[in-house]
């Protein structure tokens, strides 16, 4: 705990601060998503004091860049990066939204104050009991259980030590147990299937394989979890709005959902903050049902923000241990 609040006050690459004298003195923390070319996520670490703004861009732990700048009385801040670059902060009472060019892509992060030590208690305290429910009902749902709520269990996930928003450890898996499958050779295709169903039981394509190479019972297992992981993942909106928006747990998921509405994205805003303070992925794309229209499909990507906001605690609170 101690490591992540001592992290916290580094931020600003100071080793004291003065006392807060501003409505926007303190720490900040935001998430900085993938942009065109840019594709890692990486982290943006803020500290205010009086009209200073100084801060760290945590891109990995071999690339971490220094900014300064100033702040004026409403929150408006300008930045220059380490390699020269200019950049704009708006400030607001708990939130920021931060716009730069990084010279291969247009670059945002959107982030909040910076969580003290009892927020951080909290969010491993949720994390810890997110694996504890994760593991029971993937265990439970393997067996054929009907009971198992497949929500709960999605809304877990982000939350989990294997989680991984983009999938891409295990995407490459997945494509060699497709290929195995292709070919018939479905014992290398349930090996593969089982590597990736330990690190994403959500995977509803793992599912509908490992449903084609079995037989039986056991295949109408598979069937009814990725049945039962769609109709969690669909029902209850219709994605046309912030406030009907697709909760998703992983990027898969949204690719999972255009699928299902046939719709075939052209781009995507990436963890755009929307009036009600939520994160969303809002894709704009073709949807080829029902002839061809140009549709705006609204993703709720909250939870995987969370999750890895919890996932950094954890490192932080524990560095030696794995979380």
């Amino acid at each position: 705990m101690k490591g992540f609040v001592a992290s916290a006050i580094t931020i600003a690459m100071l080793s004291t601060a003065p006392a807060m004298a501003g409505p926007f003195d303190g720490n900040w923390i935001g998430q900085i998503p993938p942009a065109g070319p840019c594709r890692g996520v990486a982290m943006m670490t803020i500290t205010v004091s009086g009209d200073s703004v100084s801060g760290l861009m945590h891109n990995n732990p071999n690339n971490i860049r220094a900014f300064k700048g100033t702040i004026d009385a409403d929150g408006n801040a300008t930045f220059t990066t380490q390699s020269g670059r200019p950049g704009t902060i708006k400030f607001t009472t708990d939130h920021f939204d931060a716009n730069w060019n990084s010279g291969d892509c247009q670059r945002h992060s959107l982030g909040d104050r910076a969580p003290d030590a009892t927020q951080v208690a909290a969010m491993i305290t949720r994390r810890n009991q997110a694996q504890a429910s994760y593991d029971e009902l993937t265990a439970r749902a393997a067996t054929g259980d009907r009971s198992v709520d497949f929500t709960v269990l999605r809304s877990n996930f982000p939350y989990t030590r294997q989680w991984d928003t983009y999938t891409r450890n295990i995407a490459p898996i997945l494509e060699q147990a497709k290929i195995a499958a292709n070919g018939k050779d479905c014992s290398t295709a349930l090996e593969k299937l089982d590597e990736v169903l330990k690190a994403d039981y959500t995977m509803i394509a793992a599912h509908r394989l490992r449903a084609d190479c079995l037989k039986g019972e056991p295949a109408r297992i598979e069937s009814r979890v990725a049945d039962a992981l769609l109709r969690s993942l669909t029902r209850g909106g219709d994605g046309r709005s912030e406030d009907s928006a697709y909760p998703v747990m992983t990027l898969h998921e949204e690719q999972d959902v255009l699928a299902d509405k046939h719709i075939v994205l052209k781009t995507r805003d990436v963890e755009v903050r929307g009036s009600n303070g939520r994160y969303y992925d809002v894709v704009h794309g073709i949807s080829l049902a029902y002839g061809v229209r140009v549709q705006d499909v609204y993703f709720d990507v909250s939870a995987e923000v969370a999750g890895r906001s919890s996932a950094r605690a954890a490192r932080e609170a524990a560095p030696s241990v794995q979380q």
